[in-house]
């Protein structure tokens, strides 16, 4: 009897995981580029690096969107890194979350946000905060939809003086135990 309780609860575990991953798959789509595209691991992006062990773009995709982005003059890294992070969107694996009907639903307080690190930053001769009025302006002139929920929002560990971006971080840490054990094996 109680082998087949455990036999029963092993294929419950089993099925249950299985349905995760299902539906956990599902969600993993970028659904910017289609159905088709999935998250993978992208170590040679040269921005928007914080996405480089689950993104959604190639580093291609990246280097033609910075290409085109204006120089912001006299910005602060505050307004830099915040600008920054909002041009990364197609980049991020959880699109399923704020990619809505072919349209970006951002954060009404990230854009708040960028806007008041940046309102003061120039491009083409005139100040973010002469040409907007506040944030959702400016966001809206991207052509985001400006929501208060299930939307993109900026993540400040990512740009935190002196820390690294978890998933850095636990790369590092996995190098440093295969390194571990490649000593190990070599005595």
């Amino acid at each position: 009897m109680a082998k087949s309780l455990q036999l029963a609860l092993l294929i419950t575990g089993f099925s249950m995981g299985f349905l995760f991953a299902e539906c956990f798959a599902q969600r993993q789509i970028c659904s910017y580029y289609g159905s088709e595209r999935k998250p993978k691991e992208a170590y040679s992006l040269s921005n928007c690096t914080w996405y480089r062990e689950s993104s959604c773009c190639t580093r291609t995709e990246v280097t033609s969107s910075f290409l085109g982005m204006p120089h912001l003059a006299t910005s602060s890294d505050d307004c830099r890194n915040r600008m920054n992070y909002m041009m990364c969107y197609f980049c991020s694996p959880d699109q399923y979350k704020w990619l809505k009907e072919g349209k970006v639903h951002i954060c009404k307080s990230f854009c708040d946000d960028i806007y008041t690190h940046c309102k003061d930053a120039k491009y083409d001769g005139n100040s973010i905060g002469t040409k907007y009025s506040n944030g959702k302006h400016f966001c809206e002139a991207q052509f985001f939809q400006v929501v208060d929920e299930d939307c993109f929002e900026f993540d400040e560990e990512i740009f935190a003086n002196g820390s690294l971006h978890p998933a850095f971080s636990n790369f590092l840490k996995v190098l440093v135990v295969v390194n571990l054990m490649k000593n190990l094996l070599r005595t």
